[in-house]
């Protein structure tokens, strides 16, 4: 039983399942190469050859997609591992004939049976030109599917996915399907090549599935052999092999093909000069033409010399060992492969808890496109290496000058994004993971990134975006977010890129898992929010209406307490009424008409002359002040010192009823008026608060900020705040919710103490859904802003979890003045980034090395 059964097995269905899309963009791709090549064809009899050629590929072309995954997955489970040639016969060296021109692969098989021998000549010149395009990855795969079969070396042999199964089973398919060898050369002829690109790209994905299921590579047995070795550009040691390939792929260049990639159109037929790009330093006026202005020259063939370079940069990273430094990497120490806890190293952040961090100045790890990444979390790709084989090979395989520029642009747009300050360590790390997607992107849509609606832009930005909503790389809110990311990223690594599908695919799953995530939430700032909007409305109806009683005409000779009371709390209680009202009434309750008896019965003058009146009203009326103030939700308490003034200001009327009483006992006859209020004794008492108001206090005054119920305080955030009256909030009691940290305490700053210049301007610039770090109960939040009031005089935060944190105007100016509410800013990520290349493509030139 194999070491890792069920990934072996995963990768042999994913072979399969590759194959026919492969293989119908390998016969499009030999179909058009050979209508190209019948246009060029000066001879009739091979024009109709042609023509025959591609009809005939064209005919068999979905039957043999049809059939090659099935086959394909038999081969790969009865094919008996290397012990004979392609076709399974025996072959002898062929002896060379002094009257021919000598054929390597024709060679290689003596003439026992023509008809055989000419089969395996085109299985192996198939081969021969396959293995050199897949050989660097084909040697990790080989060690990797070793280790997965319980293998302790690599055998080759035993890997089932080789390219001799592949290249036989088209073979096979190829010989059942027409009799002519001239056909099927001409098939196999045009096949190869893409062929090639498309095995390597699944290498590449089989390696990088491998990898994320913990398969540790096979190790190879060591022979002393001696090995030719020679100097490529620069110094670094190529076998032989790779020596010989590079000569081939050079001379392949010199007769004007390209090697990788090949357009539609011959590059012979290409109707657009070529560009020299082989200095590979993007000149800064090209550059800055793609970048900004599109292009003229997008369109543009490739000249060979820009190949042969891109071939010796090629050759000689392949010989880079994957455990040397990265080329071009500074000596800044770079974090440990797999270590995101690279922040946690300074001793200042060890002292802190989870989530905290000293200053907002405290460098951050260096992220960039050289940086080694993780590889249990990115696979292969966490090697700057690979990405850069990957990077090279594209630009290898390119054949217009946009598509090089395109993938130029991706890279430093990656190197910029990397480094962006803003976004948290690991999100930087996945930008430069995605690298490799980002630059197949590139190949077919150059320019994808000057669309700000393109779903491979959108992808990046929202990523970042969302990342603002943490700013603790180490809680497990962040681990849940970015173990989905990474899992997309990975996953789009693995695919064919041929438009901007996947991409789109993989930003909707991901906003579908958001949006789940974040529903609850959602009902929970919902519920807050519009608990706060109609604290508001209620507010401002209170206004609205303490003004209107302040110009009745009987507020002559009432108490400014009294007043207090209407343009206050009862104000607020008619405000509330009418909100609530399903019937939609003039006077919900009757709290209204109660005004006017209200103001009647403090008027000591007229109650006095009757008395009977007050006394039937007081109680109806009292229990109606109490059951509004109980529907507002009004604590007692807030309302006991209008109740007591109100007391003291029917007391007299009540005092003459007792006395009346005790007359009515003594007496038959009833005793005039004037005589009872003789002989009824005066209470002392202090009347100083029962004074007629002021001209001051008959004004009703627009309250600072929303009343809120102790209720309504404590779900809005103003935790242990204690209600200081009904039209003002207790800043006081509300700065507790945001407390600043011990040894930030300035001793010297009284209460008084007034904001920087700025800090106004700071809060100004917040809108809804701005994002802010936020001190509170020593450990920093990230919190976003979900409302403030009409007039700016009151704000409310939301951190994870839904917890809201609210505060007024001074208390968040104060707060930003002690550096304890800091303003994130999230403008556009990638749009930073490209303003950043616009920058430093006009600043002065500075000199460029090859990567």
């Amino acid at each position: 039983m194999p070491a890792h059964a069920d990934v072996f097995d995963r990768c042999l269905r994913e072979a399969s399942e590759a194959a026919r899309p492969a293989l119908e963009r390998c016969i499009s791709h030999a179909v058009a190469a050979l209508q190209v090549a019948e246009t060029q064809s000066m001879k009739l009899a091979e024009r109709d050859e042609l023509a025959l050629a591609w009809r005939e590929l064209l005919k068999h072309g979905d039957n043999w997609c049809a059939q090659y995954p099935a086959v394909l997955l038999a081969a790969f489970t009865t094919k008996s591992p290397g012990a004979t040639p392609p076709s399974g016969q025996l072959l002898t060296p062929r002896a060379p004939r002094p009257d021919q021109s000598r054929d390597p692969v024709a060679d290689m098989f003596s003439l026992v049976d023509d008809a055989k021998v000419e089969d395996d000549i085109e299985s192996a010149r198939l081969l021969q030109q396959v293995l050199p395009v897949v050989e660097q990855s084909l040697a990790e795969l080989d060690a990797l599917m070793s280790s997965a079969q319980g293998l302790v070396n690599v055998s080759p042999e035993f890997n089932p996915v080789r390219p001799d199964v592949f290249a036989q089973t088209l073979r096979d398919l190829i010989a059942g399907t027409t009799s002519e060898p001239a056909i099927s050369a001409m098939w196999i002829k045009h096949l190869a090549e893409p062929l090639g690109r498309e095995l390597k790209q699944l290498y590449e994905r089989l390696i990088n599935l491998l990898e994320l299921s913990q398969v540790t590579p096979a190790s190879y047995r060591v022979l002393q052999n001696p090995v030719t070795v020679a100097k490529a550009k620069g110094g670094t040691t190529v076998s032989a092999s790779a020596s010989s390939a590079s000569g081939q792929d050079a001379s392949a260049k010199s007769r004007g093909g390209a090697v990788g990639y090949a357009s539609d159109e011959s590059p012979t037929r290409n109707p657009h000069p070529y560009a020299d790009l082989s200095n590979y330093e993007i000149r800064d006026e090209l550059f800055q033409d793609f970048l900004f202005r599109g292009g003229g020259n997008a369109d543009h063939g490739l000249a060979p010399s820009y190949y042969a370079t891109i071939e010796e940069e090629l050759t000689a990273l392949k010989a880079t060992p994957d455990s040397a430094p990265a080329p071009l990497h500074d000596s800044r120490p770079a974090a440990e492969p797999g270590d995101y806890k690279g922040t946690r190293s300074d001793p200042q952040r060890e002292a802190l808890p989870a989530g905290d961090f000293a200053d907002e100045d405290t460098p951050s790890r260096i992220v960039d496109v050289l940086s080694q990444l993780s590889s249990q979390v990115w696979g292969v790709y966490g090697r700057a290496r690979e990405r850069a084989l990957v990077r090279t090979q594209l630009k290898k395989d390119a054949t217009r000058v946009g598509q090089v520029l395109g993938m130029e642009v991706v890279r430093k747009l990656v190197n910029q994004v990397a480094q962006d300050p803003r976004l948290l360590a690991p999100v930087r790390e996945a930008i430069v993971a995605l690298e490799p997607s980002l630059l197949r992107l590139a190949m077919v849509d150059p320019r994808f990134f000057s669309d700000a609606q393109h779903p491979g832009r959108r992808l990046m930005e929202r990523v970042a975006q969302r990342s603002f909503k943490y700013n603790d790389e180490f809680g497990t809110p962040f681990e849940a977010f970015f173990q989905a990311v990474s899992q997309g990223f990975n996953a789009l690594n693995t695919q064919t890129i041929e438009d901007a599908r996947p991409f789109e695919a993989e930003l909707g799953t991901l906003e579908l898992l958001w949006q789940s995530q974040d529903r609850q939430e959602q009902t929970q700032r919902s519920a807050i929010r519009q608990t706060m909007q109609f604290a508001e409305e209620r507010q401002s109806q209170a206004d609205q209406i303490a003004y209107d009683m302040s110009m009745r005409a009987d507020l002559d000779h009432v108490p400014g307490v009294v007043l207090d009371f209407l343009f206050g709390p009862w104000a607020l209680v008619l405000a509330h009424a009418r909100l609530t009202d399903q019937a939609r009434q003039i006077d919900p309750e009757g709290y209204g008409s109660l005004v006017t008896d209200l103001l009647w019965s403090v008027k000591r003058d007229v109650t006095l002359k009757r008395p009977a009146k007050l006394i039937e009203m007081i109680p109806g009326m009292l229990g109606k002040l109490h059951a509004g103030l109980a529907s507002l939700g009004q604590d007692p308490r807030e309302t006991e010192s209008f109740f007591k003034a109100m007391e003291k200001l029917h007391r007299p009327v009540l005092k003459l009823r007792r006395v009346r009483s005790r007359r009515d006992a003594a007496e038959s006859e009833p005793a005039p008026l004037e005589v009872m209020l003789e002989e009824a004794p005066v209470e002392e008492t202090d009347l100083s608060d029962l004074l007629p108001a002021t001209a001051e206090q008959r004004k009703a005054k627009v309250a600072g900020q929303p009343w809120l119920t102790p209720q309504e305080l404590d779900n809005a955030g103003f935790e242990d705040t204690m209600p200081s009256g009904p039209a003002e909030l207790n800043e006081e009691h509300s700065e507790d919710t945001v407390q600043p940290p011990a040894e930030t305490e300035n001793p010297e700053e009284g209460p008084t103490a007034q904001a920087k210049p700025g800090a106004e301007q700071v809060l100004l610039s917040l809108r809804e859904g701005s994002w802010v770090d936020l001190h509170s109960k020593r450990r920093w939040l990230r919190a976003q802003l979900i409302w403030a009031s009409t007039r700016g005089t009151l704000f409310m935060f939301v951190s994870h979890g839904g917890q809201p944190h609210s505060m007024t105007k001074r208390i968040c100016e104060r707060l930003i003045t002690q550096g304890l509410l800091r303003a994130v800013n999230t403008e556009g990520v990638v749009d930073h980034a490209l303003d950043a290349l616009r920058a430093q493509s006009e600043a002065p030139a500075e000199p460029v090395s090859r990567v």
